[in-house]
């Protein structure tokens, strides 16, 4: 956009773009239908992409794995309900994508984490129910930092647990006595992880609403967030996006948005509200970039699908010194039209305030609510 401007007699001309980043990714579509038929979902919480592109989805209430291509075509699908490894699932929550393309799942309810290859041929399994180093309750976010090590948000267990490459031994236990806690450093039910590439650890530390960070040693640096609806707040965070640019793509449950913060904290954009049109979720889970060109899944989970969204695309020209004219990130109306071919998928609770969900629904528990939330979480 050219904008010619007359200032005191003087031609001032500002060629203004949004930069990538300062708004919110393109929407693209939408992947997915309510059922237990191959190819469709019943509140998937976990998505992945591995090397190739390739789509994994975490259809937690079917106990499953569906392996999708980049269009979302079906090529795999694995997994019962059950606690038999290597083919059993009870609640899983999140799956994670190794850079070897080693495929975990945190099967939340049996208290341990499951590996696979991408064809979904069984590797491993770790972890039992307990306390001590390497078991865990109920286990959800997972994260890789640059030197191979994998961080477990261990939320039954209020901690995080940090594994030695192969998960052979745990390096460390965050904090070293947990409890149910507010203080810095502590938590109250963690759910999502995210590492950069200087080995930082970001946690959303979701019954605090807020996000934690430490250095690769497990040192508190600090936090940011409290409860609510506004742009410093969260309400129920569940995961945490570093996207290849060092951007925080967090997962803002109970808000039914996502919320983009650089790596201080300080906040930059957000989209979504409660609804089933495009941009728009109902107790959205978990979120995944392609390590191939950047786009962005999210497991949209009570609309039982995922969303897809391409990169912002790159500018052409950065503005010039001329008159600087602030731009604002577009907000999806109210008027927008569905997705085509997308029935509208009620919430399992729609009535306003009420607080009662399945126990199968993956949502954190309640507690108090912000003073004005957009929309009331799911409860489980």
């Amino acid at each position: 956009m050219v904008a010619l401007l007359l200032i005191a007699g003087v031609t001032t001309v500002a060629v203004v773009f949004l930069l990538q980043g300062d708004g919110p990714p393109d929407y693209v579509t939408a992947i997915g239908l309510r059922g237990q038929e191959p190819g469709r979902f019943d509140s998937p919480a976990g998505v992945a992409v591995d090397s190739g592109g390739n789509l994994f989805v975490l259809d937690t209430n079917n106990s499953r794995v569906q392996r999708l291509d980049p269009e979302g075509k079906l090529l795999k699908m694995w997994g019962d309900p059950g606690s038999d490894a290597g083919r059993c699932f009870s609640g899983p929550l999140r799956v994670l994508i190794s850079p070897e393309d080693i495929l975990w799942v945190a099967d939340t309810d049996n208290n341990r984490l499951q590996s696979f290859d991408s064809t979904g041929h069984f590797q491993s399994e770790v972890g039992s129910l307990g306390q001590g180093p390497g078991q865990f309750s109920r286990p959800i976010g997972m994260a890789f930092d640059p030197s191979g090590n994998m961080w477990v948000a261990d939320s039954g267990n209020h901690r995080i647990q940090k594994f030695a490459p192969g998960m052979k031994n745990v390096l460390a236990i965050i904090p070293e006595n947990p409890r149910p806690s507010s203080l810095e450093g502590e938590f109250n039910t963690p759910w999502g992880l995210a590492c950069d590439a200087t080995s930082t650890v970001y946690v959303a530390d979701t019954e605090n609403n807020r996000i934690q960070r430490f250095a690769k040693d497990g040192t508190h640096i600090g936090s940011f967030g409290t409860a609510g609806d506004g742009k410093d707040n969260f309400y129920k965070p569940t995961a945490i996006l570093i996207d290849r640019n060092g951007a925080l793509f967090i997962v803002d449950s109970g808000n039914n948005r996502i919320k983009k913060h650089d790596a201080q904290g300080l906040y930059v954009t957000e989209w979504g509200k409660r609804g089933s049109l495009a941009r728009e979720f109902d107790n959205p889970q978990q979120i995944c970039e392609s390590r191939q060109d950047g786009t962005i899944y999210i497991a949209d989970t009570n609309n039982n699908r995922i969303q897809k969204y391409h990169p912002r695309k790159s500018p052409l020209f950065q503005q010039d010194q001329g008159l600087q004219i602030p731009t604002k990130p577009r907000a999806p109306g109210a008027s927008e039209s569905p997705l085509t071919g997308l029935p509208e998928v009620p919430s399992d609770d729609p009535t306003p305030g009420a607080t009662g969900k399945p126990s199968s629904t993956p949502s954190p528990a309640a507690t108090t609510a912000p003073a004005t939330p957009d929309a009331e979480p799911t409860r489980f």
